[in-house]
């Protein structure tokens, strides 16, 4: 997907609804990569707009705090994108799809749609905390664990979840700063 600073992904053309289409090409949700469609036979070739972002993956997040940021961020935007006709359900949450601009810190997803997406919210927010908390170096790792166990576990609402990533932010920033 992402290769020689291009991101550009091949899907099967009923795997986008056609508003989907029309919404993540106009540019509109700011909250999403740009795309481009071309066409063909049964499938549909999507180029991304990502000048100036860089894939979580080639970004290493070593810090708690850092890997929490981005989570708030990702929920975020997540509870934004049904307002763009978007269900969060069917965005692709992984290190791969979600992008960072090392100069402004701003977040993007690269609108990939699962395939089943009966479940798949939660199982993508676990999926990307477990590959964020994959490259944390410090000793708080248990704030990931933490939010880890709020989505699977309980039918939080995407900005209750916003709301509790705010408690344990909070909670991390004031163990951190006591010692």
């Amino acid at each position: 997907m992402w290769e020689n600073n291009d991101y550009k992904m091949c899907m099967r053309e009923e795997s986008i609804l056609d508003f989907e289409r029309v919404m993540l090409s106009s540019g509109e949700c700011s909250y999403l990569i740009p795309m481009l469609f071309i066409g063909e036979t049964d499938k549909l070739t999507a180029y991304y707009d990502c000048r100036g972002f860089i894939p979580l993956s080639k970004y290493k997040v070593e810090k708690t705090a850092d890997a929490l940021y981005i989570m708030e961020k990702v929920l975020l935007i997540m509870s934004n994108v049904v307002e763009y006709l978007i269900t969060p359900s069917k965005v692709m949450l992984t290190t791969e799809t979600v992008f960072y601009d090392t100069d402004s810190g701003e977040i993007k997803i690269a609108y990939v749609p699962v395939d089943d997406d009966q479940d798949s919210l939660r199982r993508n927010l676990i999926t990307i905390i477990a590959q964020l908390k994959a490259d944390i170096c410090d000793d708080y790792g248990e704030y990931l664990n933490r939010l880890a166990n709020l989505v699977y576990s309980n039918n939080y609402h995407l900005r209750d979840l916003v709301n509790k990533l705010g408690l344990l932010r909070r909670e991390l920033y004031s163990q951190t700063s006591a010692s």
